[in-house]
């Protein structure tokens, strides 16, 4: 089998920094993302509307630039390469402007770090229904498990590329399975029927999750049309919102709470409204900003290991 390969050059925003973007998102470790420690560097298999499979990947490349590294099987044509570069700007958050966020920091210099190390981004999926089944992967489990079911996902429903690597499945080829081959082969769950329904209702057109992304609902609106998902709670609603770019709602849980404990409560129990008071300032962004400063340590640590 001959692989034929070439990079594209993308420009990126001042500041921007891969490796403490992909390092910054649980994201990357899910397939058919994966992340190399020693090379800083965010691959994908992912499949093109003209259905020819690629293995992208991302490194950081001389300053304001990333470079593309593309694998493939047959010839890509110009279309090909424009929409590779529309879905990485996507998956990295690129197409969101972030001078909003930092100018709003620059009033608190104690988040003067996010911008000097370029933090403030993240890794999402190319659509809207792999964020979807993704979080619903995580309810309930280990990390472990969710790594297991999103890799199996792919394995047995996706296109495969080489080297025993797959695409993430179509919402039609998770809807033709079937919730005993997901339970048997893919091992979700109880997630399985929420995976079979959710496919089913996009490959029918009754629902388009794609929409979301540019949806004029506000963001509470918008949470309750997310949450009437099979499978997504609250705190899922507010996570699948922030891969959406709407930062309003601070999903909080166990971890959060006790992190925010550590750092602003000294130990002590905190409450949820605590909690909301200390970030309401931050308006629309303090979903983000919460998540960077609980986060902060474990950030900057990777923006010194660029």
């Amino acid at each position: 089998m001959v692989v034929l390969s070439q990079s594209i050059p993308m420009e990126v925003p001042e500041g921007f920094d891969l490796w403490v973007t992909i390092s910054s998102s649980s994201w990357s470790e899910l397939a058919p993302f994966g992340m190399d420690v020693e090379e800083k560097t965010l691959t994908r298999v992912h499949r093109l509307r003209s259905g020819r499979v690629v293995r992208l990947t991302l490194s950081q490349g001389v300053r304001g630039t990333l470079v593309v590294h593309v694998e493939s099987l047959v010839e890509l044509d110009e279309p090909d390469l424009r929409e590779i570069e529309d879905t990485v700007e996507g998956i990295l958050m690129l197409d969101e402007d972030r001078s909003f966020l930092y100018a709003l920091l620059e009033g608190y210099p104690v988040y003067g770090w996010v911008r000097e190390v370029g933090a403030g981004r993240s890794v999402r999926s190319p659509t809207v229904f792999e964020d979807v089944v993704k979080t619903i992967c995580t309810t309930n489990a280990s990390w472990g498990l969710t790594m297991g079911i999103t890799k199996r996902l792919c394995e047995k429903l996706g296109d495969p590329f080489s080297d025993g690597l797959s695409t993430f499945p179509t919402p039609l080829q998770v809807a033709t399975s079937t919730e005993e081959f997901l339970r048997r082969e893919v091992k979700s769950g109880y997630r399985s029927p929420y995976l079979i329904e959710l496919a089913t209702s996009i490959a029918d057109g009754e629902l388009d999750v794609e929409a979301w992304k540019t949806s004029p609902e506000d963001s509470f609106s918008l949470k309750q049309t997310v949450k009437a998902v099979k499978g997504v709670g609250n705190l899922s609603a507010d996570n699948i919102l922030k891969l959406l770019g709407r930062h309003d709602f601070l999903a909080l849980e166990d971890w959060s709470m006790g992190r925010f404990a550590e750092i602003h409560g000294k130990g002590g129990e905190v409450s949820d409204e605590e909690i909301k008071a200390f970030y309401e300032p931050f308006g629309d962004w303090r979903g983000l900003v919460m998540s960077l400063d609980l986060t902060k340590e474990h950030i900057m640590n990777q923006g010194l290991k660029r």
